[in-house]
């Protein structure tokens, strides 16, 4: 946050005045536009523009704003427009059905296996349109064996599937329709209707003076504000000022729940519990699949920085997970994990998904020891953490991403600095390891922020690789989560977006790229902190990357 000030509001008021006045006279039927509404336009403009206003010109915008339109518009290019007119007239899983492309007694090892999906509404009339959220994967779990699909949609109520075949054995299909056409329209619009649905509080603190005033993306207010604001990377939030603080003393920050929603009463039955992640119906039991005599598999190299994830980017098998596009080691004892991380620094810059994996270390299989923190589990999850193990030369820190953090109890926020930043703040190395990830807390506001914090990242990579060319760089997806979650807030679909912007984003950079998205789709992981074989699988193919 380079600066802070704060706005007075005279010249502006005077500003408002004569054009307010010379709208008056120039437009009569214009007198029920009301000073506020005048006011907030001026206070738009002072922000910078509304967040995801396209109507500037090229001219107008940085080349940072350009591209976040870019990526922006290629993601809201796969929205349906669909406007919701009657529960009965959306897409129905249950009335749907899952059948076979290529019907026949054996499958081979190594096929492209294609499920066809016919969607009815509830009336039970075929769907003549697409854009319905669908999770698709077979799996066979004696065996300990899945793979998510690719869908295709046809734009006509039919969908196929797709799946390689990489094991022999019964294999059965789970198709769940996660929401239909007019939910993800619904959302879309939800998400970018404000700058947010949920709030943030800071708490101002001067000797023995104490405030707390409302903080936010935006503030529609005509009190005196302070920005905290980082030109570089165009971030900036902002905080009502206390009467009698500086800016310079806010301390602490707390999310606060709004108590609101975007959506309509009758959009909400939509995303009741029942009517999420639904089984759509199959005409078959399961498929077998043999080896059809056929070659062995392919010699992949070993995982290495800048390899390209195709996707699906790999399956389970055995409990394991294996890259389709190369070979993942796998770390699983102290031992292994000991030999990886022996002389270097893992800086470990996120939310609570990466937290567990210093809780992994410390909790779990003990390799290193908390410096100056002497609690478990999930208590004080907000707290930026060290772990050390001296006589090895291991050095583990975790810190949150920066601002928004959704924390319903005040932090110490004067920890926090954009990912972006602290990429900067370090020197890097053949010996430094830097994991990343973003995303859960940022589903409860528009995609612009998202994807604005996603490409700084990115520039401030780059110029750690310019100082420090050999220095391993690990971007993480997010998980997926529970389904009955506020879906408005937290809900899949809009990890969903984020998902396919990290995709965007990172795609061409020399980094390594952990799809744990698709990984907990695979495994049908619904916990945001996957427990047991799933974590030990996203760390594994993490530190294939830092250690290879």
């Amino acid at each position: 946050m380079a600066l802070i000030k704060t706005r007075l509001f005279l010249p502006i008021l005077f500003t408002m005045i004569f054009v307010l006045g010379f709208m008056w006279h120039q437009k009569p039927f214009q007198n029920a536009l009301s000073f506020k509404i005048l006011f907030k336009n001026c206070h738009d403009v002072i922000k910078g523009g509304k967040e995801g206003n396209n109507s500037a010109t090229s001219a107008t915008m940085s080349k940072l704003q350009i591209k976040i339109n870019e990526i922006f518009n290629k993601i809201e290019r796969l929205i349906p427009n669909a406007a919701f007119l009657h529960l009965n007239k959306t897409t129905n899983a249950r009335n749907s059905l899952a059948s076979l492309t290529n019907p026949k007694e054996k499958y081979c090892v190594g096929e492209n296996f294609v499920i066809q999906l016919d969607m009815y509404n509830y009336l039970g009339e075929r769907k003549t349109n697409g854009g319905d959220y669908i999770r698709a994967r077979i799996f066979s779990k004696p065996l300990g064996a899945s793979i998510s699909g690719k869908v295709e949609d046809f734009k006509n109520g039919t969908y196929h599937v797709h799946f390689l075949l990489h094991w022999e054995g019964r294999v059965n299909l789970s198709a769940k329709l996660m929401h239909p056409r007019e939910a993800i329209s619904a959302l879309w619009r939800a998400r970018h209707s404000s700058l947010g649905v949920i709030g943030f509080q800071g708490k101002f603190v001067s000797l023995n003076q104490e405030a707390i005033t409302t903080c936010g993306f935006k503030l529609d207010t005509e009190k005196e504000v302070c920005e905290y604001v980082d030109p570089g990377d165009e971030e900036a939030f902002y905080c009502i000022k206390p009467p009698s603080l500086p800016c310079e003393s806010l301390r602490d920050m707390t999310a606060v729940k709004l108590g609101i929603s975007y959506l309509t009463e009758e959009e909400t039955e939509m995303f009741i519990r029942s009517n999420i992640g639904v089984e759509i119906p199959k005409n078959f039991e399961f498929i077998d699949v043999v080896s059809c005599n056929k070659a062995g598999d392919t010699i992949k190299p070993t995982c290495q920085i800048g390899m390209s994830s195709p996707f699906p980017s790999g399956y389970f098998f055995n409990n394991t997970w294996n890259p389709v596009y190369c070979n993942m080691t796998s770390y699983k004892s102290a031992e292994d994990f000991t030999q990886c991380l022996q002389g270097k620094k893992l800086f470990l810059i996120g939310d609570s998904t990466l937290r567990q994996y210093i809780m992994h270390f410390t909790e779990d299989i003990k390799i290193v020891s908390y410096f100056n923190y002497h609690l478990n589990g999930w208590k004080s999850w907000i707290r930026s953490l060290l772990a050390l193990n001296i006589e090895k030369d291991i050095y583990v820190s975790y810190s949150r991403h920066g601002f928004p953090l959704e924390s319903f109890m005040f932090y110490y926020f004067q920890e926090d600095k954009y990912t972006s930043r602290q990429i900067d703040l370090l020197g890097g190395g053949k010996d430094t390891i830097i994991v990343i990830t973003l995303g859960q807390h940022f589903r409860q506001f528009p995609l612009h922020l998202f994807i604005r914090r996603a490409i700084n990242i990115r520039r401030a990579i780059k110029r750690l690789f310019l100082r420090s060319p050999d220095t391993k760089v690990i971007i993480k997806t997010e998980n997926t989560r529970n389904f009955h979650t506020d879906v408005e807030r937290i809900g899949d679909f809009n990890g969903y977006c984020q998902y396919h912007v990290l995709r965007e984003v990172f795609q061409d950079i020399n980094v390594g790229f952990v799809d744990a998205w698709d990984m907990t789709v695979s495994s049908a992981t619904e916990d945001v902190h996957p427990p047991g074989i799933t974590l030990e699988n996203i760390m594994s193919m993490t530190f294939s990357f830092a250690c290879s």
